[in-house]
């Protein structure tokens, strides 16, 4: 990183990771400065892949899930932290968002690859591994009780990978940064041509065109949804966001769902919630949270928090 990553005051460090395109913009006085936080940035996400990441075979939640039934693993401090994120989530969403709940993820997958709905009979045995209080974890060990059971933290990692980032901004006395991870992100300070961040809505029901411009700083973003990631099932589509009450995919009339709240992970849940919820749900939980803001899209029309708008530049 050097004086020629600068662009319009900011530097700028474009990544891809977890799944998604990723982009870190931020002042620093010096180009020292922005090495030291460009390198802790990139060391950080790399750690957190190869740990977390149900792609990589060698993962430790890759091993934990192929010992389910059998064996319990060590933890260390850092990786028992992600464990109370699961109880946390588990808890804030009132079991909407379960950390086991992947088995239902393969059998839909499952079921796309070969065209066709699940039977109800293997709906209601895959439920049966979705319990996260099942799970036996602390005092640094975690181990999954039930052969076939599975976690996955990509109801919250996104999320919470953006909020480390801006812990590791502040380590390195970095006063003004925009970590954007793949649509979830959050602020620090201000951009050099005005006060607050510029972030853009898209418009649910049209690719690539903003709905809203909205602008803020010292506050967090989370967009949740299922207009882009989806399964097709002959020829209907399922999106990716689960309901593990019922065991399928969530269908309800919220297209997007995009959460303001002080940290990313708070964002997500709370979006993710209403795609779960529906409109009226996802409104009234998302009102219960001190300082949350949201905008919910549906095919018919748009809805707002009553404070949103403080938020919302002009055409």
């Amino acid at each position: 990183m050097s004086a020629a990553d600068l662009t319009a005051g900011l530097f700028k460090l474009r990544f891809k990771a977890l799944g998604t395109e990723c982009i870190v913009q931020f002042r620093t006085p010096s180009v020292e400065g922005a090495k030291s936080f460009r390198a802790a940035a990139l060391a950080w996400i790399k750690d957190f892949e190869n740990t977390w990441s149900r792609f990589k075979p060698d993962s430790l939640l890759s091993r934990i899930n192929a010992g389910a039934g059998k064996e319990s693993f060590e933890l260390n401090e850092v990786q028992e932290h992600v464990l109370k994120l699961c109880e946390h989530t588990y808890r804030f969403t009132n079991g909407l968002n379960d950390p086991t709940s992947f088995p239902l993820t393969l059998l839909w997958d499952q079921a796309a690859k070969e065209d066709r709905l699940p039977a109800e009979e293997e709906i209601s045995e895959t439920k049966k591994l979705v319990s996260w209080p099942l799970v036996e974890w602390g005092e640094g060990s975690v181990f999954l009780p039930e052969k076939g059971m599975a976690l996955e933290i990509g109801g919250f990692g996104k999320e919470y990978a953006v909020d480390q980032l801006i812990a590791l901004a502040k380590q390195h006395e970095i006063p003004d940064v925009l970590v954007d991870l793949g649509r979830d992100l959050a602020t620090l300070g201000e951009p050099p041509h005005g006060p607050y961040w510029v972030v853009g809505v898209e418009d649910a029901t049209k690719e690539d065109t903003p709905l809203h411009r909205l602008a803020f700083t010292g506050k967090a973003m989370a967009t949740s949804g299922n207009g882009r990631r989806f399964r097709t099932i002959g020829g209907k589509k399922f999106g990716h966001i689960m309901d593990a009450r019922s065991g399928v995919p969530a269908e309800t009339d919220v297209l997007t769902a995009s959460c303001l709240a002080d940290d990313c992970l708070t964002a997500g849940l709370l979006s993710t919630n209403a795609c779960i919820l529906g409109v009226e749900g996802g409104l009234k939980e998302i009102s219960r949270h001190f300082g949350t803001d949201a905008i919910l899209q549906t095919i018919q029309q748009t809805h707002y928090t009553t404070t949103i708008h403080r938020h919302v530049l002009a055409h």
